[in-house]
């Protein structure tokens, strides 16, 4: 009898010591049922505060440990702690602790991924729902905040519905791709009204709580680009590539930059970076065909300095030589994909002829000057037979004439000329034949 008093009062023991771990997760529930985000701030931090100690109680006693209803709560308290925390940051403007955050996230995050991995899914819906409500809150407050063209409010709300979305273990991808398109307006008006460091700092900001997102980044680089800072540009820009190797834009910018700070070696192996991933990326063919062609002119400039029997002359010039060369590459590949460019067609007549390449200069040259004619020859009748070596027009009385000069057109000198009289629709045309030509 003896024996078996004492094997009920042990019982006894057990099932009082289990009833105040369970009663600890009901405490812990009762005090949050008084939580409302949107009440007073104070009380609030005091409720969390006191829910977070009946439930760590609880999460360390091995009777409620793996309770996943203790974990549902645990992991609401510990999101909890971090949203009252956001809440009392942003109404007193002090800074949160980030180690805190942090480790509240951390413990959050672990306890909802118990709830959802249950195979029995027994409080999964009630995790997702805790969470998906606030998720559904911000991004809606970020839809209005851009409606109204607010758009670093915007940016902030999307940000934060992402942030929420990831105590699930899950991204939130149509709020990370407003974050982007809302920061990228907001820094497009900081940058309209010229408050560049104001610009930075909210992009820096978006940057560091979305490090893998390159619109971000890419937002920066344009913001240091504004300032001048060819440094930051470059930090940016690498940082970019790092997410994203193949993107060509960035090595065009990375090139260009490292031109303005006249880091050549630099440019030129970026520039080359971009032609690589798109070799008909006449952007960067232009400008790599330009900085070789400025460096053989420098080149060459600089031979000026010594007498023509001097090594160092023979030397300046020969590496002159070999930069327009280098030149020619890419604005020819530049000029089969535009070929109405007077720009380029200027420097491959030059290069070609300073190279001794005459009929490929002739070549250009012709090119170049048929183009000046169309333009000067806008309403007039066209040259008949092709690029004319001289071309003049006048305008005088009522009577509208142009000339075009062949020097030799199937070996005789010719002056055609179309005259247009009054209110005449007909252009009159006459040639003028002359010896045959040298």
């Amino acid at each position: 009898m003896k024996k078996q008093l004492l094997l009920a009062g042990l019982s006894l023991v057990l099932s009082t010591a289990t009833f105040a771990q369970k009663k600890n997760v009901t405490d812990a529930i009762l005090l949050m049922r008084k939580y409302n985000p949107m009440g007073d701030v104070a009380a609030n931090k005091k409720t969390v505060t006191e829910a977070k100690n009946f439930i760590d109680l609880a999460a360390a006693n091995a009777e409620t440990a793996e309770d996943l209803k203790m974990h549902l709560y645990r992991g609401e308290i510990y999101y909890c702690l971090n949203e009252i925390g956001n809440i009392e940051s942003a109404t007193s403007g002090a800074p949160q602790d980030l180690s805190s955050v942090n480790g509240n996230k951390a413990v959050a995050m672990a306890s909802f991924k118990k709830v959802l991995d249950d195979p029995k899914k027994a409080w999964t819906t009630d995790a997702q729902s805790f969470i998906n409500s606030r998720v559904d809150f911000m991004f809606n407050q970020g839809i209005i905040a851009y409606n109204a063209k607010k758009y670093v409010d915007a940016a902030n709300a999307f940000m934060a519905s992402n942030e929420i979305k990831s105590y699930l273990g899950e991204s939130f991808k149509d709020a990370e791709v407003n974050t982007s398109l809302a920061a990228n307006y907001a820094v497009e008006d900081f940058l309209a009204a010229k408050k560049y460091d104001e610009a930075l700092s909210f992009a820096q900001g978006i940057s560091e709580k979305m490090p893998q997102n390159i619109d971000i980044l890419i937002s920066i680089v344009n913001i240091n680009l504004q300032k001048g800072d060819v440094a930051a540009t470059e930090t940016y820009i690498n940082k970019a590539l790092a997410l994203d190797p193949l993107n060509k834009q960035l090595y065009y910018v990375l090139g260009t930059s490292y031109m303005d700070k006249q880091e050549n070696d630099k440019a030129i192996t970026a520039l080359q970076k971009a032609i690589e991933i798109d070799p008909i990326y006449n952007e960067a063919l232009y400008q790599l065909g330009a900085l070789y062609y400025n460096l053989a002119v420098e080149k060459k400039n600089a031979s000026i300095e010594y007498d023509y029997k001097n090594p160092k002359f023979t030397q300046l010039e020969n590496e002159g030589n070999e930069y327009f060369k280098l030149a020619l590459v890419p604005l020819e590949k530049y000029y089969l994909q535009d070929s109405t460019n007077k720009t380029i067609l200027e420097i491959l007549f030059k290069t070609n002829t300073k190279l001794g390449n005459i009929e490929k200069g002739k070549f250009y040259k012709d090119k170049l000057t048929l183009l000046s004619n169309k333009d000067n020859t806008t309403g007039y009748p066209q040259p008949p037979y092709g690029t004319p070596d001289n071309t003049t027009k006048s305008e005088a009385a009522g009577v509208k004439s142009i000339s075009y000069t062949y020097n030799c057109y199937q070996n005789k000198f010719v002056i055609i000329t179309f005259t247009l009289i009054g209110n005449d629709t007909k252009w009159e045309k006459s040639i003028v034949e002359s010896t045959p030509c040298q």
